[in-house]
């Protein structure tokens, strides 16, 4: 079985040398079997010893093109594992120079050894460096293993390719050529459904598509974009373009739906009470619906469609940027509560953040110049009032919601930081439940390169302590307006606003407008909003009631 130490020696340049020399050994045999005939029929030669020479040249030349054949189909197969091998093995040795830089050793089963101790501190910049160090070490451990991983299945293909074509030859005689011709698909070593990661980490991911030809990713885009829009860890410029190719298609699907559910209720006296029709037509017309607040959010441009999960749950899902992820040197991601959906608030919130995007970059120095995106993530299904109060998964006095968004929330922010060569400024918003899901995604010493946590008209963190929460002290700031009740309900762990380890966040005052109620936090102009620009800007030392000097 092929190991890392293997994969270190695979020279892709020669082994590309080597298929060019086959297929040329192969034009060689060709042109001096094709010259062996020319000769021999010819020359000016009579007589028994003439025909014998030439019935003697006749048969060997089905066994010189059967070789030749064979040298140029072992040639094509090679070819296409070497251009394959080209991005694999540059992501290895990437791979070994961050290790080695990182005082790390990579083992031949993709493991990981971390040569250098940790001792454990209180102080901001020691915890920060420990859990830095904790998150390279992981992420080297799940790039090392997707890798591995990744030229086994490439190994395996070239040698069951090859293995299959001549076993054939064997069996039947037949030409390598004709049997590469009646299955092109085994020819080539890409990537199917099984190849695409499923279930892994936002690292795997990364380094599945770092090792990727521009061919694999251009057929995966085009053809199977259903199978890399959503995959946390690649660049969100091709999340975007595969979302946006689902986001057609599931409209054409959904429309063809709809309008067979009508047929059907048309057809029916009795209505839907037979067949639920009625009701699946309700669901799909909520669906297209969704898609609409998603195109119109698209087309207001500078967006991306980071999500677009339209079956995995009773409601479409989705998280749009505004500004570039791959790019900025702040990365806002909010995260809303109580009964948002993305067909009724996407625009407003997606304002919101544009408003605070503006906002931001009006603090970020001009040089060097810095740039800010704000996400509006609606990739969790959020509680909602009325029947879900009955369901367990969906009901607001319940956290399950908030735990299975969290996870989704944990996966998505690892994947900004693992789908770029620099990490960002990266900064969670959460409102109201909102602000549950965002404690539960950022518990761990070692699961997300968050930098701040803000949390606004929050009832509650899950937790009795910020030491639960994967941010170094001093940056878990509270917001609460003075008229907003639920701030003060603690429903989820003790009111935020009283847990020792956070920072205020003020939300009125400093000739700012101040918030308003439970939902005006992020309304353009309030103190509120300010002050969450100011900690995404990364100048939270600049917040009312803090020392400067006191910043991350």
């Amino acid at each position: 079985m092929v190991t890392w130490g293997d994969i270190r020696q695979w020279d892709p340049e020669k082994i590309g040398l080597l298929s060019r020399s086959l297929v040329c050994t192969s034009d060689g045999l060709m042109e001096d079997m094709a010259t062996l005939e020319r000769l021999s029929e010819t020359l000016e030669w009579t007589g028994a010893a003439a025909d014998a020479a030439r019935v003697e040249i006749h048969s060997l030349r089905d066994g010189y093109f059967r070789a030749a054949d064979q040298l140029i189909s072992i040639g094509t197969c090679v070819e296409d594992l070497a251009y394959a091998m080209y991005p694999l093995v540059a992501s290895v040795l990437e791979c070994d120079r961050e290790a080695q830089d990182s005082d790390a050793d990579i083992t031949d089963d993709g493991g990981v050894l971390d040569r250098m101790t940790l001792y454990s501190s209180a102080s901001e910049d020691a915890w920060s460096l420990g859990r830095d160090r904790l998150r390279r070490i992981r992420d080297l451990r799940e790039r090392a293993t997707e890798l591995l991983t990744r030229a086994r299945y490439l190994d395996a293909q070239g040698a069951s390719t090859l293995l299959a074509l001549f076993d054939s030859v064997a069996a039947t005689g037949a030409a390598v050529s004709t049997i590469l011709a009646a299955a092109p698909e085994s020819k080539v070593a890409v990537p199917t459904e099984t190849a695409v990661p499923t279930g892994k980490s936002a690292s795997a991911n990364a380094a599945f598509w770092d090792s990727l030809t521009m061919a694999e990713r251009t057929r995966l885009l085009v053809d199977r974009p259903d199978l890399i829009g959503n995959l946390d860890g690649i660049p969100a410029v091709v999340r975007d373009s595969a979302n946006r190719r689902m986001l057609v298609r599931e409209r054409s699907r959904l429309e063809e739906a709809a309008t067979d559910l009508e047929d059907r209720l048309n057809d029916n006296i009795f209505g839907g009470m037979l067949d639920n029709a009625d009701a699946g037509l309700v669901q799909t017309r909520k669906r297209l619906a969704a898609l609409d607040a998603i195109t119109a959010t698209l087309d207001q441009g500078d967006r991306q469609l980071l999500v677009l999960d339209n079956r995995s749950g009773e409601d479409t899902l989705a998280a749009i940027a505004v500004g570039n992820v791959d790019t900025a040197t702040h990365v806002a991601v909010f995260v809303p509560g109580l009964d948002s959906d993305v067909q009724g608030d996407l625009g407003r919130y997606d304002d919101d953040m544009d408003s605070l995007k503006k906002t931001v970059e009006q603090l970020l120095p001009k040089d060097p110049p810095e740039t800010a995106a704000c996400v509006t993530w609606m990739n969790y299904e959020a509680p909602h009032l009325g029947w879900n109060l009955l369901n367990p998964d969906r009901s607001v006095v319940s956290g399950s919601a908030a735990i299975a968004g969290g996870e989704r929330l944990s996966t998505f922010l690892d994947g900004l930081d693992a789908a770029r060569a620099e990490d960002p400024h990266l900064s969670l918003l959460g409102h109201s439940y909102g602000s549950l899901t965002a404690a539960y995604a950022v518990r761990g010493a070692d699961d997300t390169g968050v930098d701040e946590l803000v949390v606004v008209g929050s009832p509650g963190l899950g937790t009795g302590t910020v030491a639960e929460l994967s941010l170094p002290p001093g940056h878990v700031f509270v917001g609460e307006a003075s008229d907003d009740t639920v701030a003060d309900l603690g429903a989820f762990g003790t009111d935020p606003s009283r847990l020792d380890g956070t920072e205020q966040l003020p939300t009125e005052g400093s000739g700012y407008l101040p918030a308003e109620g439970h939902g005006g936090y992020f309304a353009e102009g309030t103190a509120a909003q300010h002050n969450s620009a100011l900690v995404v800007a990364g100048r939270a030392s600049e917040l009312g009631g803090r020392a400067p000097g006191n910043d991350r």
